[in-house]
């Protein structure tokens, strides 16, 4: 699925006329850090959001990430990616 998710979003930057809002670094761990955190209430602050993560087998590059985030309130799933620097909004 990734890939198939990596390969439209790469024709979509092909569109003539459509300004690119945002710059993924990284399209398979954005995806599946999001799919993580989609089970999080929000708001939640640093410490939930990585206590919520710990045991559900995260590779170790995502949790270092979100180690490394601010230590403040999130309102949601993408403001935490955003905070990884995983993607960059423009």
């Amino acid at each position: 699925m990734t890939d198939d998710y990596t390969s439209t979003a790469k024709r979509q930057e092909d569109i003539s006329g459509m300004q690119k809002e945002i710059d993924v670094k990284d399209y398979p761990s954005s995806v599946e850090l999001a799919d993580i955190l989609k089970g999080i209430i929000y708001p939640a602050d640093k410490n939930t959001i990585i206590n919520s993560v710990i045991g559900r087998n995260t590779d170790k590059k995502l949790t270092e990430l979100l180690g490394q985030i601010e230590d403040k309130t999130y309102n949601n799933a993408s403001e935490v990616v955003t905070a990884t620097g995983l993607v960059k909004r423009e």
